[in-house]
């Protein structure tokens, strides 16, 4: 066995602050450190801790005897102690146990010329190189204290993890163990899981990695990993970590790095605007305006420095590989990317497959039994290539047909439709959807009457809305006055009008894409039995093209073409309503604006920076399927463009919607029910807030997980950042440099195009951080599930959901004979409305894995993070947590049951469970993971 060494190579020169011990006030009953109410320092001490010791003779000094070849010199004596013969060395034993997971491209993945030297070097023993890094800057000095190395030799294999042990001997004198510095011998990257110290009197200590550690041969620096109980503010650094806390972050801010295309073992996190979804070069109708500038606002999105296209200098260059940093992409890594590769198989195989099958691209449905079909019959693909890796990823969707090579994409019937087939028809559940569907985020209160358009009149024409108050009464006659209705809440509007309208004369412009738009607005009245009633859809057309506005107001009707016209306005409102649940509601709002907030938490706090360690779960893969995203669904030509109403406008018109609706602080959820009118505070009501509609299916559901959230949240601020009667620690939020470059980068830099708005929250109290983290938090999990996990069960049926509507009203400036067509079989009419077969096939295909959950799935307050458990208060305070959202799964489960929640409970009626934090692996309409997954 090779001996450990002393390492002279991380010595730097740094200030003598002497090590500052973290004393934290508790806030779980019971955990009392000898102080009387204070826990101890939570670093590794060997100084201050009770060890057995080795008696070595003192024969020199401890420095590192590296040479060229890499070989291991002697341990020697400890630095600082006088070269006597008698004198003696005080140490403890210590082992590091590393566990490193088994890749698919990396640590023994084929055979290579490398592969070779890489087992050579196993087998000697020389695979990781480690060296414990004091936290303790040399008292003398002030420099950082030489490290102490040892090479890990691999050994053993359990299922899908490699063991490797370095063993130490650490002298008494070095202090607490703060960090580990490894070098990688191997010529490939491979994925580390852990390092557990063993050996300590208080039992093992570990090291949460969950990271790709690269080759020596590709990068020369070292990684640093620090210790799980090293959690703490800049201000409480140790002496011997500053140095290394600051040089890890300006690694993963790239501080120093050339301007070029990012590597795939980059670490490095930065922004940049959206100019990465046209390809111009390719064809000038595939060009796309940037987002991120002053006419088209978006958040920034991760830098990946590839190249401007030739075309457009102002767009950068399409790839086949979108750039994310490394430890953003566990892509290689076995069993833990399900979801990843089903999305990327459908959209890079499947998808492809099913334009080749069929020859007519706007071939329609020619009746609804056709429609089903699709769940009864499938669709025959050709042969697909990697058969049966795909047949592995996608089992819902591929069967294979036992006489041919072809698959069959065999579509499950959404639950929508298995309960209710004719539900998509009624109207109460068009309405019902508003508050208990897909997109219950657009529903709001109508306040002000008459109801006007924002726009300017002299381009978009009249902006008084045709619904008027004679319209309204028609309908709601005998329950109560206008009036009434709206100072008692019970008038509620999806107002789609001035977000669509300046795009309308666009979308119908567009070349070789058959479909059509309209602003609109849909009024519903809130019924004595607490469901809601549609009163009025308005659809509009502004000026252009030679034609004047044309605005009408469907209701629902007793005659035979009132009624089917009703029916087909109904489909245009929900195509409008398809489209903004999908561009602003769930891209937008959860996706595209929580990117910013995993550049900023991996650019400005620091690995031991404790509120890093909190939001940290809730970042898991979603740079990842961000860079998918912009791979193959939101850029040019990509599946929202093909499928959606808006066509190629689609990303732009979520740029309006960001420019002109998002606020940081109107993500809250409490503050986004009142904002739309849905709620309005009231300290005796629960939550703190009196609904509108009291049986609101997601905010019901949803204000118990923000209430739950920000209390761990809350406890976990509290912990760091304490209050102190003597207001000594008033200032820890506000001094806290990190925290501080955090927020302000978010604001100035993540989302740059709003950095002026004075709605920002401020940041200056422990208060101000919890509401702040609670939102980020809230956005990535509750919203994000709410909006996403339901996708297929309501819209996998695309009468109940279309995601385009191809044919304008029949009663929009119709011929004759077009008139005359649609009376006589209007049923046509609805059927040339929905998605082609193709459009069909492809988005269902694509909403089925976007629902899906994968077997390795991150349930929220589920698994315990390393920094957590190694503080015994905030250990407490998530256990805690966990146990209020297993309570949360039954409260739903009650509501669910109780008959009087009509919009919850009823004949054909799906339980509203999107909110239910846990589920089982596959589509299932629940589970809330703690990220934006998928």
């Amino acid at each position: 066995m090779l001996k450990p060494q002393v390492n002279h190579l991380y010595r730097h020169q740094i200030p003598t602050p002497p090590i500052l011990t973290r004393w934290k006030k508790n806030f779980i009953a019971g955990d009392v450190g000898v102080d009387g109410g204070r826990s101890l320092s939570s670093f590794v001490s060997l100084n201050t801790l009770a060890f057995p010791t080795k008696h070595r003779r003192r024969c020199g000094s401890f420095l590192s005897q590296r040479n060229t070849g890499n070989s291991v010199g002697q341990i020697k004596a400890d630095a600082g102690e006088s070269n006597t013969a008698s004198s003696v060395i005080k140490t403890i034993s210590l082992r590091a146990v590393i566990t490193v997971q088994l890749t698919v491209g990396g640590v023994l993945s084929n055979l290579s010329f490398t592969r070779a030297f890489d087992d050579i070097g196993d087998l000697l023993g020389k695979s990781l190189l480690l060296e414990l890094v004091s936290a303790d800057a040399d008292s003398k000095t002030g420099l950082q204290k030489a490290t102490i190395q040892d090479y890990a030799h691999r050994t053993g294999q359990k299922a899908d993890d490699l063991t490797y042990l370095a063993e130490f001997e650490v002298p008494e004198d070095f202090g607490s163990i703060g960090a580990i510095l490894i070098e990688n011998e191997h010529h490939k990257e491979m994925f580390v899981e852990s390092i557990v110290l063993e050996g300590l009197p208080i039992g093992p200590v570990s090291v949460s990695c969950n990271s790709w550690l690269h080759s020596k041969f590709d990068n020369p620096i070292k990684r640093v990993f620090f210790l799980d109980k090293v959690s703490c503010l800049p201000s409480q650094t140790p002496s011997g970590l500053k140095q290394l806390r600051e040089q890890e972050l300006a690694i993963l801010r790239g501080d120093g790095v050339a301007d070029k295309p990012r590597e795939k073992n980059d670490r490095i996190y930065d922004y940049d605007v959206y100019n990465d979804l046209g390809n111009p070069d390719k064809d000038p109708e595939l060009a796309r305006p940037v987002l991120g500038t002053k006419e088209y606002p978006y958040p920034r999105r991760c830098k990946t420095g590839r190249p401007r296209t030739k075309s457009d200098p102002l767009s950068e260059s399409r790839s086949s590989d979108v750039y994310v940093p490394r430890d953003e992409s566990f892509s290689e890594v076995k069993n833990m990317t399900f979801s990843f590769k089903t999305v990327y198989s459908v959209l890079h195989a499947v998808i492809p497959s099913i334009e080749t099958t069929m020859i007519d691209k706007d071939l329609g449905f020619p009746y609804f039994t056709a429609i089903e079909s699709l769940f009864n019959e499938g669709v025959n693909l050709p042969p697909l290539d990697n058969k049966g890796f795909l047949g592995n990823v996608l089992p819902r969707l591929l069967k294979a047909m036992e006489d041919a090579q072809n698959n069959i994409l065999l579509f499950e019937t959404p639950a929508m439709i298995e309960r209710d087939k004719f539900g998509w028809l009624r109207d109460e559940e068009f309405c019902r959807q508003t508050i208990a569907g897909l997109n219950p985020l657009s529903i709001s209160c109508v306040t002000e009457w008459p109801l006007k358009s924002k726009l300017d009149p002299e381009v978009y024409g009249p902006p008084e809305s045709a619904i008027t108050e004679e319209i309204i009464m028609r309908e709601i006659r005998g329950f109560c006055s206008l009036k009434e209705a709206i100072e008692s809440k019970k008038l509620f509007i999806m107002d789609y009008h001035d977000i669509f309208l300046p795009y309308v004369n666009k979308v119908r412009d567009q070349k070789k894409f058959r479909t059509t738009l309209y602003g609109s607005r849909t009024l519903m009245f809130l019924m004595p039995s607490g469901t809601l009633r549609p009163l009025a859809i308005e659809l509009v057309r502004p000026p252009g093209n030679g034609k004047p506005q044309w605005k009408r107001v469907f209701t629902p009707c007793w005659d035979a073409t009132g009624a089917w016209l009703w029916k087909l306005a109904k489909i245009h409102a929900l195509v409008h309503d398809s489209g903004y649940h999908q561009l602003v509601s769930h891209w937008l709002r959860t996706h595209c604006c929580t990117e910013p907030y995993i550049i900023a938490t991996n650019r400005q706090l620091s690995k031991m920076h404790p509120i890093h360690n909190l939001l940290h779960p809730h970042f898991r893969y979603t740079m990842e399927i961000n860079g998918l995203a912009r791979e193959a669904l939101i850029n040019s030509g990509g599946i929202i463009e093909s499928c959606f109403s808006p066509g190629k406008y689609s990303i732009e018109l979520s740029s309006i919607a960001y420019g002109q609706q998002w606020r940081f602080d109107h993500e809250a959820l409490p503050a986004d029910l009142i904002a739309r009118g849905m709620a309005v505070e009231d300290p005796d009501s629960p939550h703190g807030l009196k609904l509108t509609i009291e049986d609101y299916p997601y905010a019901n559901d949803g204000l118990v997980l923000w209430d739950i959230i920000k209390d761990w949240v809350t406890n976990y601020v509290n912990h760091y950042y304490p209050e102190d009667n003597n207001n000594n620690n008033k200032n820890l939020v506000e001094s806290d440099s990190e925290l501080q470059a955090w927020w302000t980068e978010i604001r100035t830099l993540g989302h740059a195009d709003k950095k002026d708005e004075p709605w920002w929250p401020i940041l200056k109290t422990p208060k101000d951080l919890i509401g702040i983290l609670t939102t980020i938090i809230w956005v990535a999990s509750g919203h994000h599930a709410a909006v996403n996990f339901g996708q297929y069960d309501f819209a996998g049926y695309i009468p109940n959901r279309a995601t385009i509507a191809r044919v304008k009203m029949p009663c929009e400036d119709p011929t004759d004979d077009e008139w005359e067509t649609f009376k006589r079989r209007p049923e046509d009419e609805l059927l040339s409305a929905f998605p082609s077969q193709i459009q069909a096939s492809q988005v269902m295909a694509v909403l089925d894995v976007l629902s899906n959950h994968s077997p390795d799935e991150e349930y929220i307050g589920e698994t315990m993070e390393g920094a957590f458990e190694a503080n015994p208060q905030i250990k407490a305070a998530y256990e805690m947590f966990s146990g209020r959202l297993k309570e949360l799964e039954g409260i739903i489960d009650g509501r669910n049951a109780d008959e009087s929640r009509k919009n919850r409970n009823g004949a054909g009626v799906v339980p509203y469970n999107l909110l239910k934090p846990y589920s089982e692996p596959g589509v299932t309409s629940m589970g809330v993971p703690n990220s934006i997954s998928i």
